[in-house]
């Protein structure tokens, strides 16, 4: 599958999740699917794509580029919380207090990786971009065996649990097997 293949595949889950409900707040963080009963709580939000400056400063922070398939990702998207929490994308995050609409940010992939760092395997040009909380897993970005390549490791050891050709396959992937264990 190629990642414009992918892309829409994507695109087409979040509209799905769209007509159950979304609202775009002011910065362009959005919110997809309302929670049946529950006032202002929602299953899914995306937030919004990263300009080449906040790209660049995010691999700064990582000490690595980015590799091009994450940055070309985060020039689409920047970051999402998915199913209540269950799969998270990380993105940029600002420090300090953030009150009202700005406050809803995504998880910092900056931590993510500094956390990481502890159990010594993640070799220093591999980003990771995500996260199961299902069994804690992660998803990283070069660590394949291709450039483009996303592998899914155990977050204590490193070892690889699953392979993806590039990260919206990988995102498209994970997306529509949660989806389908909701809807099922």
């Amino acid at each position: 599958m190629t990642a414009i293949e992918s892309i829409n595949r994507i695109q087409q889950l979040l509209e799905g999740w769209r007509q159950l409900g979304h609202r775009t707040l002011a910065n362009g963080v959005e919110f997809l699917a309302q929670m049946p009963g529950e006032d202002g709580a929602w299953m899914h939000c995306i937030f919004p794509r990263y300009d080449q400056v906040t790209i660049q400063a995010l691999g700064e922070q990582l000490g690595a580029p980015l590799p091009p398939g994450l940055r070309t990702f985060y020039r689409c998207c920047g970051g999402m919380t998915l199913f209540s929490d269950l799969f998270v994308l990380y993105g940029a995050r600002r420090s300090g207090l953030v009150y009202g609409d700005s406050a809803h940010q995504p998880e910092d992939i900056v931590a993510l990786n500094h956390g990481l760092d502890v159990f010594g395997w993640r070799p220093p040009t591999a980003i990771a971009f995500a996260r199961n909380a299902w069994d804690g897993s992660v998803h990283l970005a070069g660590m394949g065996r291709q450039p483009q390549e996303i592998v899914r490791c155990e977050a204590q050891t490193g070892h690889v649990i699953e392979r993806h050709e590039d990260v919206f396959a990988c995102v498209a992937a994970r997306l529509y097997r949660l989806d389908q264990l909701y809807v099922n």
